[in-house]
């Protein structure tokens, strides 16, 4: 089994165009919650289909943060989108692969070296 303690996780929703649309609408003061430029606050990532709002959390959050993660992130977004539907039960959790902290956190207790079960994930 391995353990990856390197991955940052990503807590999130997907953009629909609803939720794209009030962000579009947003007031300019309240844009530097959702642009990225701050930890604190939430960022868009783009894939190759889609969009999701969320925050990137350090890896090893303790679980009982789980529920302030998700308050603080519900909250943000009624702030910025007041007209979209953003509830907890719509947050998903992601690992972040490119958001690693350090090659040296992970934890194999089986020496498998088997390059397929690698990942930023747990395996068994």
């Amino acid at each position: 089994m391995k353990l990856d303690k390197t991955c940052s996780l990503f807590f999130g929703t997907k953009i629909d165009s609803k939720l794209r649309e009030a962000l579009s609408q947003a007031k300019p003061g309240d844009r530097k919650y959702f642009d990225g430029s701050s930890e604190e606050f939430l960022r868009i990532i783009e894939l190759p289909d889609e969009k999701w709002i969320g925050k990137v959390i350090k890896p090893g959050p303790v679980v009982t943060e789980v529920d302030d993660i998700q308050r603080n992130i519900v909250s943000i977004m009624r702030r910025v989108a007041p007209g979209a539907r953003v509830s907890a039960s719509g947050i998903r959790v992601f690992a972040l692969p490119g958001a690693a902290v350090g090659a040296s956190a992970v934890i194999d207790d089986e020496g498998d070296d088997d390059p397929a079960a690698s990942g930023p994930y747990i395996s068994m």
